[in-house]
Formats: structure tokens, sequence, C-alpha cells
């Protein structure tokens, strides 16, 4: 994802923090759903649609973190201005990397049990994301600028200057622009996951309603069409 100008920045940030917005508001409807469901599977899917979409919100708030750098990138003047984006960017992209392989397993569940026409996707997914690890040595390199200077400051300022005075403004703006790439098809992936868990928890919950409906109709001993 190559971005080169402030203005296109500016304006994909303000699309996604509003996409943020609408998809996050999708949860109270959904909270709403888990009051009024009549059978444990209803229960069961509006709560995976739930988990998805928070993930989705997780997810659109990293990019923005990241998207919000890349524009300070742009912006800065200073050596030091250069460093503070690059501790930034390699922050979000450690916490992000390390809030993804947590929820994988979930993800993989899911996936594997209820949406196998995905799984080549997914599995794609995890290829890109290896390989990404691997190109930015997220391990070592990424996780030692997390611990050390980002996340924590390392009690000795020896060992965190000289990490911060190997941070490169082209490698870390390389590293940001990639991991949006693999981060737009993640979310695209959470999207359609949780769009069809949306319209199947929608389905169930209209005809758990219908034959509740019929049911009362019965008792009252008035016509059921």
């Amino acid at each position: 994802m190559k971005i080169e100008s402030i203005t296109e920045l500016s304006e994909l940030i303000e699309k996604h923090n509003q996409n943020l917005i609408k998809t996050f508001s999708v949860l109270e409807h959904t909270a709403e759903g888990t009051k009024i469901v009549s059978t444990k599977e209803i229960l069961d899917s509006f709560l995976k649609t739930e988990l998805q979409i928070k993930y989705f919100c997780f997810l659109t708030s990293s990019f923005l973190d990241l998207l919000t750098t890349l524009k300070g990138f742009l912006n800065s003047k200073t050596e030091w201005e250069n460093i503070y984006f690059s501790k930034s960017g390699f922050l979000t992209i450690y916490e992000t990397i390390n809030t993804y392989d947590f929820h994988q397993k979930t993800i993989y569940k899911i996936v594997n049990s209820d949406y196998s026409h995905l799984r080549i996707k997914y599995v794609q997914l995890n290829k890109i994301l290896k390989k990404y690890k691997k190109d930015y040595k997220y391990s070592t390199t990424i996780s030692q600028i997390r611990n050390k200077t980002a996340g924590h400051y390392d009690n000795d300022f020896i060992d965190f200057y000289t990490i911060i005075k190997k941070l490169d403004k082209v490698e870390s703006i390389n590293a940001i622009e990639d991991f949006l790439d693999f981060l737009h098809l993640l979310m695209l992936f959470i999207d359609e996951i949780a769009g069809e868990m949306e319209t199947e928890s929608r389905e169930r919950l209209n005809k758990s309603k219908k034959e509740l409906f019929k049911n009362i109709a019965r008792l009252k001993g008035t016509p059921n069409d």
C-alpha cells in the first residue's frame, strides 16, 4: 500500500473512521438480538457474530493507527520524529499480530466447521503473515523494538538508544505499508465471515419469531396462517 499524499491519507483515515463508527453501532443491534432469542443455537450464532464484529473493529482501529503513523512520517521534519513514528508503527504491528495469534484458533475453528468454502482464503492469509514475520523479523527485531523502546522503556538507556538509532525511516515505512496490505486482506476476510454470520442469525431469529407467533395463535385458538 503505497501512499505518498497527505490528502489521500486524510481521506482514508476519515473513511475508515466512519466505517468503524457504523460497524460498532451494529454491535448494539446484535446485543439486542441476544436478549430475545429463544434457542441456544440462535444465541450462539449471535454471539459468534458479535465476536467477529468486535474483532473487525479492533483491526480497523489498528489500520487507522498505522495510516495516522504514515501521515506523521510525511509531516516529519526531524530525526526524532522519524524515530517516534517508527516506534509507534512497530508497536501497533506487534500488538496486532499478537492479538491475531491469540484469536487464530477460534477463527480457524469457525471457518473449518461452518465456512469451509473460506478455508483456502484463511490459509493464504496465514502464509502472507508468516512471510511478513520472516521478512521483517517479527520475533527478534520487531519484538525488541516493542519490548525495549515502545511498549516499555529498557532500564539500560544504552540498550534503548542503540535500538532506536538503528531505526530507518524508509524501512519503517515499507514495513508499515506491507503490513497494511495484509491487514486490509484480513479485514475483508473477517468482514465476509461476519456478514454471513449476521445473515444467518437474522434468518434464524425471523424463523424463531414466526414459530413463536404460530404457537401463540394456536394457544388462542386462532388461525395460524
